[in-house]
C-alpha cells in the first residue's frame, strides 16, 4: 500500500514543543548558577552563625545554649539555613509569646525557606537538615518517651485554613528507638528484604510511616497499624548510573526470592515508572520507583505529601523536617507543588487519589496565614487580550467563606440524589464534564477542590456513601505521574483470590483492550492515514510487561511500546536529542520513536504541522527518570502528546490548545501568584488559558457559574 502525503494538522505545535524544552533548560541553567552563586558571596557575620548552627552535632548542643535569647529572638527566624532540630532547640529558648503558634512568625513558615537550602545543599553531605531518631528530643520537646513508644500530643487548631482534618488523632506514639523501628521493619516487610545489600537504596513512604506508628502490642510483640496492612514497600535507587541500577535491582529481586517460601512462583512488572515485584497474597509487594536520584535527601524532597518525607536506609531512619513536623501537627502544610508539582521536576504533584487517601489515614491539608493574606494582596497577572476573566472580578477572597459555599452547594447536591433512594455518589455528581480531561480532576480549582472535601466530610459522618474507589484518577495517563497506583494493575484485585498466572493473562488482555478502544476512538479515519488497517490492530503496544525475573523483563522484547500522535518534524528532533543523550552516556543508540506502520514514514518531512503516528519505545537503559535530563524534557512532552489524543473521537482540531494547556503545566509561576489563580479560579474552561490573540496566559481564563447537576 502506497503512503499518502501527511496531513497538516499540529498548526504551530511543534514549535511550542521545542520551546517548552529549551525554556526548561534555560530554568534549570539558571537554578544551578543560582545555586553556585548562593554559595560564593562573602557570608556577613549572622550566616557564620547560622553555618555554625547548621552544622551542630549533638556534641556541639551547649554552643547553642550559648547563643543570648535576645540574639536569637531578633535573628533566628531569619536563618533558614540552620538544621531542623537546632532551630526546635533553639526555640525552646525564647519566650513563650515569640513562638506561639499564634504568633506571625511560625515553624510551618520558616520549614518552607528552610527546605530551599535543603535543595540547594550539596548532595554529598546528604545528612545535613535531615531528622533522625536522636533528634526527637529536641524536635518534639512536649513529647513523653515510655518504654514501648514517644507519645506525641498535637497542638490546639493552627492558625490558616485546615481541611480534611475530621480523622486526625488528638495524641499518637510512634517508636521509641531505631531498634525498635528496625525489628517492627523486618516484621512488616514479611522478611522479605534480609541480607538486602542496602548500599544506594532506600525505602521510603507510606511503608516506613506505618512502621513509625505500628508500636509493639501490649505483649511485646512486634505488630502493624491496620491502616498499612495493604501498603507496598516503595524503594528507590540513588547514586547510580541507569546501567549499574538495573544491576542493583536484579540484586533486589534475588534477595526478595531467596527470602520467600521454596518453590513460591514470582512475577516482577514493569510500567512506565516501576518495577513492581509480586509473589503469594499477603506477602509485600515491592515496588520500585525508575527515578535515579543523587541521595536519600533527593528521594525525600521529591514526595508530595509532607508525612511521607521519610525513608529507611537499612539502618537509620530520615526525614525532612516538614514530615517531622506533619506527624506533629497531623497536618500537610499546602503549597502549589501538590497541584502542579515543581516546575523543576523536583517535588511531584500529588492526585486526589493520595490527598484523600492519607486524609482517610488521619493527615489533612492546612493552608498557612501568608498564602490567605496574600489573596488580599495579589491578584492574577491580566491576559493579553486586556479581558480580565469573571472569576478575578472580586480580588480580596475569603477562603473560608468561599469553602463553606462549596460545602452548602454540594450538600444540596447530594441531597437532591439521594431524595428518593440511597445511592452510591461519584464525582460526576459534583464535576462539570470537562474537568475529566484532566487528571485529578478534584485538584483543578479550589472551589472544585471544596466539593470533594465536603462529599468526603459527609462520608465522614456516615451521612453519604460513596462510590468504591471514587477518588481513583481515571486517566490511562496516571501511570505517567503517580507511584502508588497504575490502573492496568490495579483492576486485578490484590487480595486472597490473587492468582499470578492469571494476573499475567489479564495484563496481556489489558494491553490489546487499551489499543483497541483508543482506534475505536478514531471515528473520522485519522488512523487509516497512517497506515492502520480496519482491523486496529497494533500488535507492539504494550504500556505494562511482566515476566517471571527481572532479568527476563530488562529484556529487548520487554520494552515499554506505545503510540503517540505528533508533528513529524518534533519527532526527528527528539529522537537526535536521545541520540546524542545516548552517546554521553555511552550507551548503544536505539531510535526512540519510529512509524508504526512500515512505509508510512513521513520522518522525512519538513512541513512541521505533517501528522505522524509513532511507536515509542522505552528500554530498559532509557527507563530511568533523571538519568539524563534531555531524555526526561523530551518524555514529559511526549506524555503531553498523548494525553492531548487520549480519545480521538474530537479529531485533530483542538490538539494545539490542548498542547498549550498541558505545556502550561511546566511553566514557572510565583508561588502566592499561582495560589491566587487556583483560590479565584471558578469552574475552569474546556480549554484553559488560551487567549483571542493566540497568546497563553497559564490557567487564566475560567467559567465563574456554578455547574449545575
Amino acid at each position: 500500500m502506497e503512503a499518502p502525503p501527511p496531513v497538516s494538522v499540529w498548526k504551530k505545535s511543534a514549535q511550542l514543543a521545542k520551546e517548552s524544552i529549551e525554556k526548561h533548560f534555560d530554568a534549570h541553567e539558571q537554578y544551578l548558577s543560582a545555586r553556585g552563586g548562593d554559595r560564593n558571596h562573602v557570608p556577613s557575620l549572622v550566616d557564620l552563625v547560622a553555618e555554625r548552627l547548621g552544622n551542630l552535632s549533638l556534641d556541639d548542643e551547649d554552643t547553642m545554649d550559648d547563643i543570648p535569647p535576645v540574639i536569637l529572638a531578633s535573628y533566628i527566624w531569619g536563618w533558614h539555613k540552620i538544621a531542623y532540630p537546632a532551630m526546635r532547640r533553639a526555640l525552646q529558648r525564647l519566650p513563650t509569646e515569640s513562638t506561639a503558634e499564634g504568633s506571625s512568625k511560625t515553624i510551618d513558615e520558616w520549614n518552607l525557606s528552610n527546605e530551599k537550602w535543603l535543595r540547594d545543599g550539596n548532595q554529598t553531605e546528604w545528612q545535613q537538615g535531615l531528622v533522625k531518631f536522636s533528634d526527637f528530643d529536641n524536635v518534639y520537646p512536649n513529647s513523653v518517651l515510655g518504654d514501648v513508644g514517644r507519645t506525641i500530643t498535637r497542638p490546639a487548631p493552627l492558625p490558616g485554613y485546615e481541611l480534611l482534618c475530621e480523622a486526625r488523632e488528638s495524641q499518637i506514639t510512634i517508636q521509641p528507638s531505631v531498634e525498635a523501628f528496625k525489628r517492627t521493619f523486618e516484621h512488616i516487610s514479611d522478611g522479605l528484604l534480609k541480607n538486602l545489600d542496602w548500599s544506594n537504596l532506600l525505602v521510603a513512604g507510606g511503608i516506613v510511616l506505618g512502621t513509625l506508628l505500628s508500636v509493639d502490642a501490649a505483649d511485646g510483640q512486634p505488630r502493624c497499624d491496620p491502616r498499612w496492612v495493604s501498603s507496598d514497600i516503595d524503594m528507590y535507587v540513588h547514586g547510580l548510573s541507569a546501567l549499574e541500577a538495573n544491576e542493583k535491582i536484579k540484586h533486589v529481586f534475588e534477595t526478595f526470592r531467596a527470602n520467600l517460601p521454596p518453590g513460591t512462583p514470582t512475577l516482577a512488572v514493569r510500567n512506565c515508572t516501576t518495577i513492581t515485584l509480586y509473589a503469594r497474597y499477603p506477602l509485600r509487594r515491592i515496588q520500585i520507583v525508575l527515578k535515579l536520584t543523587e541521595s536519600p535527601k533527593s528521594v525525600l524532597l521529591n514526595f508530595d505529601l509532607d508525612v511521607c518525607a521519610m525513608g529507611w536506609d537499612g539502618s537509620a531512619l530520615w526525614m525532612l523536617p516538614r514530615a517531622a513536623r506533619a506527624l506533629e501537627t497531623g497536618c500537610n502544610v499546602f503549597t502549589m507543588s501538590l497541584i502542579h508539582g515543581h516546575y523543576l521536576s523536583n517535588r511531584r504533584a500529588s492526585t486526589q487519589e493520595r490527598i484523600f487517601k492519607y486524609a482517610d489515614k488521619g493527615y489533612g491539608l492546612r493552608i498557612l496565614p501568608s498564602y490567605i493574606s496574600s489573596l488580599a494582596k495579589k491578584k492574577p497577572s491580566r491576559p493579553k487580550s486586556g479581558k480580565r476573566s469573571g472569576a478575578s472580578k472580586n480580588l480580596h477572597v475569603d477562603i473560608p467563606s468561599l469553602g463553606e459555599e462549596e460545602r452548602e452547594w454540594t450538600t444540596i447536591q447530594v441531597r437532591r440524589k439521594s431524595r428518593y433512594s440511597t445511592v452510591r455518589l461519584g464525582l460526576d455528581s459534583l464535576l462539570p464534564p470537562h474537568a475529566g480531561y484532566r487528571r485529578s480532576r478534584c485538584l483543578i480549582a479550589f472551589r472544585n477542590f471544596m466539593r470533594c472535601v465536603a462529599l468526603w466530610e459527609m462520608a465522614q459522618r456516615k451521612e453519604v456513601t460513596l462510590q468504591e474507589n471514587i477518588w481513583a484518577s481515571t486517566s490511562y495517563e496516571d501511570a505517567m505521574t503517580t507511584y502508588d497506583d497504575v490502573p492496568l494493575t490495579s483492576r486485578y484485585k490484590w487480595n486472597a483470590r490473587f492468582d499470578l498466572a492469571a494476573f499475567q493473562r489479564f495484563l496481556g488482555a489489558a494491553n490489546a483492550t487499551e489499543i483497541a478502544d483508543w482506534v475505536d476512538t478514531d471515528y473520522d479515519g485519522r488512523l487509516t492515514r497512517h497506515g492502520v488497517d480496519d482491523s486496529g490492530d497494533l500488535p507492539a503496544f504494550q504500556r505494562t510487561v511482566c515476566a517471571s525475573t527481572v532479568d527476563a523483563l530488562l529484556g529487548k522484547k520487554m520494552d515499554i511500546v506505545m503510540q503517540v500522535l505528533l508533528p513529524c518534524t518534533f519527532a526527528v528532533y527528539a529522537n537526535d536529542m536521545v541520540a546524542q543523550a545516548q552517546a554521553r552516556a555511552g550507551l548503544r543508540e536505539t531510535k526512540l520513536l519510529a512509524p508504526v506502520v512500515r512505509g508510512f514514514d513521513f520522518l522525512g518531512s519538513t512541513d512541521p504541522q505533517a501528522d505522524g503516528l509513532f511507536f515509542w519505545r522505552i528500554g530498559a537503559e532509557m527507563m530511568w527518570q533523571q538519568s539524563d535530563r534531555s531524555i526526561d524534557e523530551i518524555s514529559e512532552v511526549l506524555y503531553a502528546f498523548r494525553r492531548v489524543n487520549e480519545h480521538l473521537r474530537d479529531g485533530p482540531y483542538c490538539q494545539e490548545r490542548r498542547l498549550r494547556d498541558e505545556l502550561a503545566r511546566r511553566k514557572s509561576y510565583d508561588e502566592l501568584d499561582a495560589f491566587g489563580r487556583w483560590v479565584r479560579a471558578g469552574e475552569p474552561a474546556p480549554f484553559y488559558g488560551y487567549n483571542s490573540d493566540d497568546s497563553y496566559e497559564g490557567y487564566g481564563d475560567y467559567y465563574s457559574e456554578g455547574y449545575e447537576l
